[in-house]
């Protein structure tokens, strides 16, 4: 019977509860505990019916910290990258996003016609929700005049990105692979699929596969959906050699058919106690 396949974003040294940056990140000692106390270690996706599975997302240097602190502990480990981000030399929205947060001077800002607090706590969250929904279904060139608006109305002291949430070079990604980590693909963009038509979804995965296939001589057997939440069907399925993975907290864990799998997410456990 297949083991559950695992979902991290990433780590840093020093995890602070209330910092946007490091919302989606877990500490660094909790995620060396973690690795340290498996019995059994983490397998490759080949492997899976053998044991658990760790998957690690997007093209930031933290997931590259996470990934190297796995392969030091013995761990097999499969990093799912965005090369839009890697490519372009671009910093993913989400992370400016959350520097904007962090250091906002504003106390409210109204975003399409609703006036928001920005109080730590569910007032930020419905602000940060809203805004969101906004970025989500946006190609990763076409977030910049949104996040300028949002950096007006927040007034950030800082726009400086920390170094966790940066974008990863093409060095650092094959630094990874020599390092045994494994690759697979997360489409050419972090956009939400949901939004995309079947010749745009297509063209993106397609995208992804060439630029793998450039960059580090080969083509990643299987794909992570950006936000884990939209199934990958009809012919844009068919560019997927291997698995398809979600992580929708919505969905039973594990094997939903159609070669379509869902991730549990440690991210939340692991931050538990710390901060």
């Amino acid at each position: 019977m297949a083991g559950l396949t695992h979902l991290l974003h990433g780590c840093v040294p020093s995890w602070h509860p209330s910092v946007q940056t490091e919302r989606n990140y877990v500490p660094e000692e909790a995620l060396k505990r973690h690795l340290d106390e498996r019995r059994v270690p983490y397998r490759s996706i080949a492997g899976a019916a053998d044991g658990d599975v760790l998957t690690i997302d997007d093209s930031t240097c933290g997931a590259a910290r996470a990934c190297r602190l796995a392969r030091a502990a013995g761990h097999e480990v499969t990093l799912f990258v965005n090369p839009a981000q890697i490519d372009r030399r671009r910093t993913y929205w989400f992370s400016r996003f959350d520097v904007i947060m962090d250091q906002r001077r504003a106390g409210s800002a109204v975003f399409d016609g609703r006036e928001f607090e920005l109080r730590p706590g569910r007032a930020l969250r419905a602000f940060r929700l809203a805004v969101k929904a906004r970025l989500m279904p946006l190609p990763e060139e076409a977030t910049d005049d949104l996040l300028d608006e949002v950096a007006g109305l927040l007034r950030p002291a800082s726009e400086a990105v920390p170094e966790h949430a940066r974008t990863m070079t093409v060095d650092d990604l094959r630094d990874l692979v020599a390092r045994d980590v494994r690759i697979g693909s997360h489409g050419w963009d972090h956009r939400d699929i949901a939004a995309m038509t079947e010749a745009e979804l297509v063209a993106d995965l397609r995208g992804a596969q060439e630029w793998f296939h450039d960059r580090l001589g080969s083509r990643p057997e299987h794909y992570a959906v950006p936000y884990g939440l939209a199934p990958l069907t009809g012919r844009a399925a068919r560019e997927v050699p291997g698995r398809i993975l979600l992580a929708h907290a919505g969905l039973a864990d594990g094997f939903l058919g159609d070669r379509q799998w869902n991730r549990r997410d440690l991210t939340t456990p692991l931050q538990a106690g710390h901060g």
